[in-house]
């Protein structure tokens, strides 16, 4: 196996008013820069006085743009202090507890990017603060890393809103979340069935010929993809997703499947968003799962796949059940989450890392009320917490799942 020159994980953690849950408010990992979800509270209010509507003026900015406004300056000053800024971001997350929230958001979101990262935007299922309206997380290139971040345009349908297709940095490239829509009447025929029918696998093909046509821009082939996201408003229809995704032949890449609330688009059922690695030095796991690779490694970085419990059986592990004799003595969340990270861990360490060097998880809760158990297994896993995002998510595929996790880490 060959391994990259080693460099160390850099984590910010402010002083002031920092979260008080076990994550850093950035990571760096080699060339990138990877935040913390963000969401519009100061750590003592809910959501922080001027992140409220004025009630004094209520008609004078909507509520989603007071927030967006924080959190981006917010995200800014954390960019700042990790060797970064906003001008260098190269990847949005946005998740919207309410798809209806979207213009005021978008309207901030274009003054602040002037020249517009690559952007995945859903709608959660529910998020950790409450009247919170959305939390953004970003990664960035690191202003001495010599990258110059190169936005793409295919002839691919234009996105409706202010982000590019794909962003080339260095040997990687990351797309946008895209949808089965053609800009301009909404899903087209080719991406429906019959009657004009939601058909999940023509939505997944069409969506996926697409994304071709951006990497191909940003001067990468399907087979460099090393990660996707499949984010879907049903997760139980994944294996109507998964034919199509097979069919497609993007390389050898590590997959995650996620349910969440809402998608931007009328009639459509799944957003997806890939990664790309033009480089050469790429490592595979000996044993890959049904759906795929549990990590791979590529150059300084990891992508790990959505880990959650069952999701290589479809049957949740005898390990995550609590036992009926002694229903008090631990609890399903606690499991999971051990089940979990023990399975990222083994996967990180077979492509060259470890849970000790994850930059940034991703984590979705089927039911927020699990967090403060979740966190204490979390806190004794990571003497230095990485960057962390956390919402809720709609049903995952396995009956009694709680948690998914998928990480992106450092070579080790």
């Amino acid at each position: 196996m060959s391994l990259p020159r080693k460099s160390p994980l850099v984590h910010t953690r402010s002083a002031h008013n920092p979260a008080p849950i076990w994550q850093s408010e950035a990571v760096r990992a080699g060339a990138f820069i990877f935040t913390s979800a963000k969401l519009a509270t100061d750590w003592v209010s809910a959501i922080a006085p001027e992140a409220q509507a004025d009630q004094q003026f209520p008609h004078f900015g909507c509520p989603s743009e007071r927030q967006t406004e924080y959190i981006l300056r917010s995200l800014a000053q954390t960019l700042e202090q990790a060797g970064s800024t906003l001008d260098r971001v190269i990847k949005a997350h946005v998740f919207l507890l309410d798809s209806a929230q979207f213009p005021g958001f978008d309207r901030v979101w274009k003054r602040y990017f002037p020249n517009p990262p690559t952007r995945t935007t859903v709608g959660a299922d529910g998020l950790l603060i409450p009247g919170a309206l959305l939390e953004i997380s970003l990664i960035a290139v690191a202003s001495d890393s010599g990258i110059t971040p190169q936005p793409a345009k295919s002839d691919a349908p234009r996105p409706l809103t202010k982000k590019v297709e794909a962003i080339r940095a260095g040997d990687f490239v990351f797309t946008s979340g895209q949808l089965a829509h053609d800009a301009v009447a909404g899903v087209p025929p080719e991406a429906a069935g019959a009657g004009h029918q939601v058909d999940l696998a023509k939505q997944t093909t069409y969506t996926l010929n697409n994304m071709v046509r951006s990497l191909a821009a940003a001067g990468a082939e399907p087979t460099d993809v090393v990660k996707a996201q499949a984010l879907l408003l049903n997760t139980r229809e994944q294996e109507q997703f998964l034919p199509a995704w097979h069919d497609a032949a993007l390389g050898t890449p590590s997959l995650a499947v996620t349910g969440i609330g809402s998608l931007l688009v009328t009639g459509t059922i799944i957003e997806i968003d890939l990664t790309a690695y033009t480089g050469t030095d790429l490592r595979l796991p000996v044993q890959r799962g049904p759906h795929g690779p549990e990590a791979v490694g590529c150059g300084e970085l990891v992508f790990s796949a959505g880990i959650y419990p069952g999701f290589d059986t479809g049957e949740l592990p005898a390990e995550c059940v609590v036992h009926e004799a002694y229903p008090y003595y631990s609890s399903a969340i606690s499991l999971q989450t051990e089940w979990v990270l023990q399975r990222l861990d083994a996967a990180l360490r077979e492509v060259g890392s470890d849970l000790a060097h994850i930059a940034k998880a991703q984590v979705f809760l089927t039911d927020l009320s699990d967090f403060a158990l979740f966190d204490a297994v979390w806190r004794k896993h990571f003497q230095t917490p990485p960057a962390r995002s956390v919402v809720k998510a709609s049903p995952l595929p396995v009956e009694g799942a709680r948690i998914a996790i998928e990480v992106i880490a450092l070579t080790a």
